[in-house]
């Protein structure tokens, strides 16, 4: 664009200048006239520039780069995001890999387990999980020196296809590394934005469904505001043949067929929620950096309860964003940058809105967030129904316990949802029979915010923090089944009698 700018100035300048050498008597008109239809021409076309101009950085030559401060963190493991390095230059990222493979839980709460394949930080053998791998963080213009390493104990070959890289397969045809061999290659960060790694080795569908894929951001010369929190997400899919507790296997065929037994956030059920949640304030921003691994699927990002503040599409950070947005979509092997504010105390829910890939196969994130309440912006009116003089006699109250912990994540649906002994519990009791007039109390014993919700729209408590309550008066016979609108998972009902 500064290119743009001095151009034109340049040519108004000439264009001037040959306007004033015209007006003496001395000078042919028809040769002032061509010389300004010469520079007219060209000048850039104020309206067309911005669509066939470079957006490519001026290339300071690696010769002349140096490493990027020993204070610079450029590297980080989900859901952290690596500090901006506030550089007004380009340097050398270094950054070194290995992979790791082992048998993890991917569904910690129900003990299934998978043998994952992915990427974790040369050396840190404290990380068994390299699932998403770590999230790399360069500006652009930069070079990235990039290292991996296939450990000796490895079972496969592998390597790494950076989509922010510009050559042979993002990298991958010079970074294929059997056991035991180490390779490194150099590239320039040409296009800001943020992009999706993975291996691209042999089956590269078996390989990432695996768990070999990431992010690298590239920041923009001009970084994005500065926002409170940043956070790294990486959806995905598994694709094995049972969500049995124990060892699973890959089901080759249902990966073909484009049909996944789980979809995960950070590459697990429940990587971001329970005691994993994610956290901030009301007031605060929040700015995901968001990858789609797929392989497979398209992601329909959203967050329940809130709203995109701004929306990054494709994850091009040299164009503005879209603001006020409520979903959007992630293509497989493609990225975003979405921003939401927290505007009242809630726990905001991410989904993937093809919602059974979050109620039955776990793509669910959550976000709590505290601070004051704010009637201008959400309000709960009443509790419950208003007695009038036709109302039936009241009878004795009913306490209904919201329990601690029935906040994590479970399956939706679950066999034994409305049953007395139901493991984990999300209430004091499942299934409450009552006469009519009875009004029923919840108590929130949990540690996060909750709604009483029925299905049909009957009653909706709002939001209600720990140690509040909720009362309303049932009045009509019926069986009422109601939910948590933050934690869909708890369901119980209320059977009234005439």
């Amino acid at each position: 664009m500064i290119g743009l700018v001095v151009a034109m100035l340049a040519a108004a300048i000439g264009i001037v200048g040959l306007g004033i050498t015209a007006s003496r008597d001395s000078v042919d008109d028809a040769l002032v006239t061509e010389k300004v239809d010469e520079l007219l021409a060209a000048a850039p076309a104020a309206v067309e520039a911005p669509a066939g101009e470079s957006v490519l950085p001026v290339f300071v030559p690696k010769a002349e780069l140096l490493p990027v401060p020993a204070t610079e963190i450029n590297v980080s493991y989900a859901p952290a995001v690596p500090p901006a390095s506030g550089r007004t230059t380009p340097a050398i990222v270094e950054v070194h890999f290995e992979v790791v493979e082992n048998v993890v839980a991917i569904d910690p709460a129900t003990g299934v387990e998978y043998e994952t394949w992915g990427f974790r930080l040369n050396g840190d053998s404290q990380v068994n999980m390299g699932t998403p791998g770590p999230m790399i963080r360069a500006r652009v213009g930069d070079v990235l020196r990039f290292t991996l390493t296939n450990p000796a104990t490895s079972t496969h070959p592998h390597n790494i296809d950076l989509h922010a890289v510009t050559g042979q397969g993002g990298g991958a045809a010079d970074t294929t590394v059997a056991p035991g061999e180490t390779k490194t290659i150099e590239a320039r960060m040409l296009y800001p934005g943020m992009f999706m790694y993975h291996c691209a080795y042999g089956d590269v569908p078996l390989h990432i469904a695996h768990g070999m894929y990431g992010g690298i951001l590239v920041d923009p010369a001009e970084p994005l505001p500065t926002v409170e929190q940043e956070v790294y997400m990486v959806q995905s899919e598994y694709y094995t043949n049972s969500t049995e507790p124990g060892l699973v296997e890959t089901d080759r065929q249902s990966l073909t067929d484009e049909n996944p037994s789980m979809v995960v956030f950070n590459g697990a059920k429940g990587a971001l929620s329970g005691d994993n949640t994610l956290t901030m304030a009301v007031g605060d921003t929040m700015r995901i950096y968001f990858v789609n691994a797929g392989l497979n699927l398209d992601s329909n990002f959203h967050p329940i309860g809130s709203h995109w503040d701004a929306v990054y599409p494709e994850a091009a950070l040299l164009n503005p964003p879209i603001r006020g947005s409520q979903t959007t979509l992630v293509a497989a092997g493609g990225g975003t940058v979405v921003e939401l504010i927290g505007q009242v105390p809630s726990t905001i829910v991410l989904v993937d809105h093809a919602l059974t890939r979050t109620f039955d196969k776990g793509a669910l994130g959550t976000i709590v967030v505290t601070g004051e309440a704010n009637p201008e912006i959400f309000e709960a009116l009443g509790d419950g129904v208003p007695a009038t003089d036709d109302s039936p006699a009241a009878v004795a109250g009913e306490t209904v316990e919201i329990v601690a912990g029935s906040w994590n994540v479970q399956d939706m649906d679950a066999p034994d949802e409305f049953a007395a002994d139901e493991s984990p519990a999300d209430y004091s009791i499942n299934e409450l029979r009552i006469a009519v007039g009875t009004t029923v109390t919840w108590i929130n014993n949990d540690e996060q915010i909750h709604t009483v919700t029925d299905v049909d729209g009957a009653f909706d408590s709002g939001f209600f923090a720990t140690g509040e309550s909720w009362s309303y008066t049932f009045d009509t016979v019926g069986e009422f089944e109601y939910f948590c609108i933050p934690h869909p998972w708890m369901r119980a009902k209320v059977i009234v009698e005439g």
